[in-house]
């Protein structure tokens, strides 16, 4: 009844707004969301139906009632880490901001509620040279069978020369590798910041994806390096997770896991001269995200500024001045 009264309500009153309920809403926003990356698409889901319960128990049926008193309950009613907390506000910020451009909402609420000062900085290390050669050994050891080593060498070293999350290695198509007369080149579909790169990749990784098997229960044509095409995109990712925690396990390498080989290739890639508009194109992030995460662990980087400055300050001759003590 609370509900109908609500509904008439908006139905008969003589302002020009425009009502959305809070499921529908979300149904737009996700439409509107389409062009990001599976991954971020799951977790903006799970994110955003967990506000539609919330809506529902609290008898919240349109966007203009998502107030901050209210949001500030979700979000109260929600344990989750610190840094999952802020991701999941700006989410709440960029959900409010699609209602308020469409006259859904008469103001962003969550923009009104405070980031949490509590979360630490992203202090991933990337991989040294000997980290990486011992998990690359690390996946002879593992599994009983070879199809599992050879499947598990394959996924590091994609990892390791293309930077590209582990969900999108798990579902990387072959027609995404190709020649040019030259070398070997992955295409990586930077979703983020909308630009294609095609990235050299070392012989050495062309031939691990051919020695691949044909994926169990595939075709005799299979479109995928590691997925058959017929289980779950899901499954498929957990079972890539589940490979490289053995491997990373077996390794005996400290706090390893996928996300750092993203860290490694940025970071070599700075060391060795590259801008941070390179570094972003080939990890699909963006020039902040780049300058933020990655800059702080080049050495390399920071000798060449620290050169390019030093030039600077003995190629400036002034004519020295005589200065006088002020009493």
């Amino acid at each position: 009844m609370a509900r109908a009264r609500k509904k008439l309500a908006a139905l008969e009153s003589p302002e020009s707004k425009v009502y959305r309920t809070v499921p529908e809403a979300v149904d737009r926003f996700m439409e509107h969301c389409s062009s990001i990356d599976l991954e971020t698409r799951r977790k903006y889901n799970n994110t955003l139906n967990r506000l539609k319960e919330f809506c529902d128990v609290h008898n919240v049926l349109y966007a203009q009632e998502l107030t901050v008193e209210k949001l500030d309950t979700f979000r109260s009613s929600r344990q989750i880490a610190p840094i999952t907390a802020t991701k999941e506000l700006q989410l709440l910020r960029q959900f409010c901001g699609f209602c308020l451009d469409r006259r859904w909402m008469e103001e962003n609420s969550a923009k009104k509620i405070k980031m949490p000062s509590v979360v630490s900085a992203n202090d991933t290390e990337p991989f040294t040279s000997a980290e990486v050669a011992a998990i690359l050994a690390a996946c002879d050891r593992i599994g009983q069978q070879s199809y599992e080593r050879i499947r598990a060498r394959a996924m590091v070293m994609t990892l390791r020369y293309t930077a590209l999350r582990i969900g999108d290695v798990s579902m990387l198509e072959r027609n995404r590798i190709t020649h040019d007369g030259r070398r070997w080149r992955v295409f990586l579909r930077t979703e983020k910041n909308g630009k294609p790169v095609f990235m050299p990749i070392p012989n050495e990784l062309k031939s691990a994806l051919d020695a691949l098997p044909i994926p169990k229960g595939c075709g005799a044509e299979p479109k995928h390096y590691f997925w058959n095409g017929t289980s779950k995109p899901r499954s498929m990712k957990k079972s890539a997770d589940d490979t490289l925690r053995s491997v990373f396990r077996a390794s005996g390498v400290k706090g390893a896991h996928a996300h750092r080989f993203r860290h490694t290739l940025a970071t070599e890639l700075l060391e060795n001269g590259a801008s941070f508009e390179d570094v972003a194109d080939v990890l699909g992030n963006t020039v902040d995200i780049v300058r933020k995460h990655y800059a702080k662990w080049s050495p390399k980087r920071q000798a060449r500024i620290d050169d390019l400055l030093e030039r600077v300050h003995s190629a400036a001759s002034y004519a020295p001045v005589k200065l006088r003590r002020i009493k």
